[in-house]
């Protein structure tokens, strides 16, 4: 198994719109886009709001900064929308108010002002969405009732040019959309480096993120081999899971057998597929002795 790199915690997305030169120009003609605003560059300030996230997950695929007092989160998603993304976002914020509130002015009788809070989830992925959505924390509690806490996020498709053309109202954002295309029709996951390599190649050659990817070639290449080992990670992952609660389900099988003496050793392996040392392992932490004809009910065994 190829193991993350772990120096490029950024996710081209997070570096496209918060940790590149141009980053804050990108990130405010995305935010323009997905809430309507009209904020000019020179007319307001900003402020990159940066929270390590080891403790979360293996690499930043969401950028957060402040714009005129308010606080903007983007969360960039190419595949299924996680419904915890809330939850997620609950503990983000949190974290980063605990940066901006000094700690002896949280037992201070004034109260100290915080950015509002805005968050979005930036979706463009393939499956079939909405061309908007909101994800409610209030959504998670056991009861619906009349609780106060609540944290709303709005999910906007950004790749659908028939339910939100995003994409089109926003340059960067249609490049950046157009560059993943790229990515994903050339990735190879015997070469993924060369392949994502052609991919800049072949963006730079059609005019999509020119200037960023000519300059980024080897930092952008880095961080889609982060990306991509941390998707065939969590993949492993799902698979040994999985493998591991069929295991499971085959020893309990095969101790059921066992118990009620249908089989020998060899017929209790075929049925279950468990070697026939491990039926033997089996049969002996039971303290029963598997007999070499089917019990009561032969059939089991056909």
């Amino acid at each position: 198994m190829r193991f993350i790199n772990r120096k490029y915690k950024d996710s081209v997305f997070t570096d496209l719109f918060g940790s590149d030169r141009d980053g804050k120009k990108n990130f405010l003609d995305l935010y323009n886009a997905l809430s309507g605003s009209d904020y000019k560059l020179e007319d307001v300030t900003m402020e990159r709001k940066v929270i390590e996230q080891s403790l979360y997950k293996t690499y930043n695929n969401d950028v957060s900064w402040i714009i005129d007092g308010k606080l903007i989160v983007l969360v960039e998603h190419q595949s299924t929308v996680n419904n915890n993304m809330p939850f997620r976002c609950l503990e983000y914020v949190t974290r980063i108010y605990e940066t901006i509130v000094p700690i002896d002015r949280r037992y201070a009788q004034k109260v100290y002002k915080i950015p509002n809070p805005d968050f979005y989830v930036v979706y463009v992925g393939k499956d079939s969405m909405p061309c908007e959505q909101e994800l409610r924390l209030s959504d998670a509690f056991y009861e619906k009732d009349s609780s106060r806490l609540d944290l709303v996020v709005k999910v906007k498709n950004c790749t659908d040019p028939k339910l939100l053309p995003i994409a089109k109202n926003c340059a960067i954002l249609e490049e950046y959309c157009r560059f993943i295309e790229i990515v994903e029709s050339t990735y190879s996951r015997r070469f993924p480096r060369s392949s994502f390599r052609k991919a800049i190649e072949k963006a730079v050659s059609e005019g999509i993120l020119s200037d960023y990817l000519s300059r980024k070639t080897r930092e952008v290449t880095n961080m889609l081999c982060a990306k991509y080992d941390y998707k065939m990670d969590i993949a492993v992952k799902q698979e040994e899971a999985f493998e591991d609660g069929m295991e499971q389900k085959a020893v309990n099988t095969a101790i059921n057998l066992i118990k009620m003496n249908l089989g020998s050793y060899e017929q209790i392996a075929e049925a279950t597929g468990l070697p026939i040392k491990k039926i033997s392992e089996l049969a002996k932490d039971l303290g029963k002795t598997c007999g070499k004809t089917p019990g009561k009910n032969p059939s089991v065994f056909p």
